[in-house]
């Protein structure tokens, strides 16, 4: 199997967001460099187990969050989609709930 470190990387940051956290306090807290979570994310790094490990233990995840699912699968839309619209203002909410429920009618 090959990891698909951009896929990882990706839900590494979606969590992070979620729980209001930035690259910067993740770093610290876990005694890695802000380039290091950056490159992670971006998934143009590799990351070892037990780094791996400490990361999920910290964004309260476990490895088959992580690993489990492909890209296009319900869980992962849906966790991007969550942290996609909680980053939104209250107003841009809205908007876009608006959005959805007008494709969903004439699609």
């Amino acid at each position: 199997m090959t990891l698909n470190y951009k896929i990882i990387g990706s839900r590494i940051k979606i969590r992070r967001k979620m729980k209001d956290v930035t690259q910067e306090q993740m770093a610290e807290d876990l005694n890695l460099s802000v380039g290091f979570i950056s490159q992670l994310e971006r998934g143009i790094c590799k990351v070892s187990l037990d780094t791996l490990a400490n990361i999920t233990e910290y964004l309260d995840y476990t490895f088959s969050d992580i690993l489990e699912y492909n890209q296009h699968s319900e869980s992962y839309n849906q966790s991007k989609l969550n942290a996609l619209y909680s980053s939104l203002s209250p107003e841009d909410q809205h908007v876009m709930l608006s959005l959805i429920e007008a494709y969903t009618k004439h699609r």
